[in-house]
């Protein structure tokens, strides 16, 4: 009789793994796969001893199956708690419709105070929702029009939309406004490196966030400086010299347009200078790129405030999030508002 067994992955089971998943995705999503792999899930800084926290479906010694987790160190209403976010999940062909999925989902959740889905296929959010997670999501998605012709001439076409750029371009200052203005006593520049800071202004901002991942020296400097498959950009605001916030951003062409990505803005809740004066750089900095739109994600209420005061308006979003808690969690889910989740939370922006 077949013995299937749900377990940690193993030192031995790579190449078993990337084949499986080379047989589910195709060979070149294998291969980039491949190539963050290391810096994914062995630099982590939350990565323990154990190793990376990913869960396979054995069937006989034969893999059938995994759920791979990014740990990180989550602040949880007034502390901070053991959790992950959910990435990598495939079943081999031959194993589905067996319930594996629903098997690794709950041995992911069961290792962690608090499990975070964000970005789900269609196919993992019915499952979250049939396994009774939080669904506390989508994460509302920010966009603002910087090139109105360009933006245009993608939509309608070369001719149609140099016609229809002027009048864009007025509806959409009347109707959204760029109402930012910058504090005197904030100055914005480029980050020289994450020093010991960041440290001390996550541990001054945390207490304005009900969630929020921490966001100290070592996690920004892995996330963004390390990372082997994206270039970032960061800005700090200061106050009186002192380190108050900083911002993440990068653009790429997409698809014919120059898309400008916000991917993270951090400050207390409550310090709209700071945050509005990282937003207009960033902004500038788009526009001397030549990006035609900006984009973010913002679950934090205060930062939704800061985006549409910049001129961002909300569109329907398709990051879907759904959470487990076994802490106790009452007053964190009843104050939603006050959660920051972002473009560079999880692996969204890889």
């Amino acid at each position: 009789m077949a013995v299937l067994s749900i377990e940690q992955r193993g030192l031995g089971d790579a190449e078993d793994l990337f084949r499986l998943y080379g047989s589910v995705f195709g060979e070149a999503l294998t291969e980039a796969s491949r190539r963050r792999w290391e810096w994914q899930y062995l630099e982590n800084p939350a990565t323990t001893g154990a190793g990376p926290e990913i869960w396979v479906a054995r069937e006989d010694g034969r893999l059938l199956g995994q759920y791979a987790s990014m740990p990180v160190r989550l602040w949880w209403g007034s502390r901070e708690v053991r959790s992950s976010w959910g990435m990598d999940v495939f079943v081999a062909a031959q194993a589905r419709g067996r319930g594996l999925g629903a098997q690794l989902f709950t041995a992911w959740s069961d290792h962690v105070d608090v499990a975070l889905g964000l970005g789900l296929t269609p196919s993992s959010y019915g499952l979250f929702k049939k396994l009774r997670y939080h669904d506390v999501g989508p994460v509302p998605l920010f966009q603002k029009v910087l090139d109105a012709r360009a933006v245009a001439r993608r939509r309608l076409g070369r001719v149609a939309g140099a016609a229809a750029a002027p009048v864009l371009r007025l509806a959409l200052a009347a109707r959204h406004p760029e109402r930012g203005r910058r504090a005197e006593d904030v100055v914005v520049q480029p980050a020289a490196g994450f020093t010991p800071e960041y440290d001390a202004l996550w541990a001054r901002a945390r207490a304005s966030y009900a969630m929020c991942v921490r966001r100290d020296r070592e996690y920004l400097a892995w996330k963004y400086a390390r990372c082997p498959h994206r270039r970032y950009d960061v800005l700090e605001a200061r106050r009186g010299g002192k380190l108050e916030g900083f911002a993440v951003s990068r653009h790429e062409d997409y698809r014919g347009v120059a898309l400008g990505w916000i991917v993270d803005v951090f400050a207390d809740t409550a310090d709209h200078a700071a945050k509005d004066a990282l937003l207009g750089a960033v902004l500038d900095s788009f526009r001397a790129a030549g990006v035609a739109r900006a984009q973010a994600f913002a679950m934090n209420a205060a930062l939704g405030d800061d985006l549409r005061r910049r001129g961002f308006r909300q569109h329907r979003s398709p990051m879907q999030f759904c959470v487990r808690a076994r802490v106790d969690s009452g007053a964190v889910f009843a104050d939603r508002g006050r959660w920051h989740v972002v473009f560079g939370d999880s692996d969204m922006d890889r």
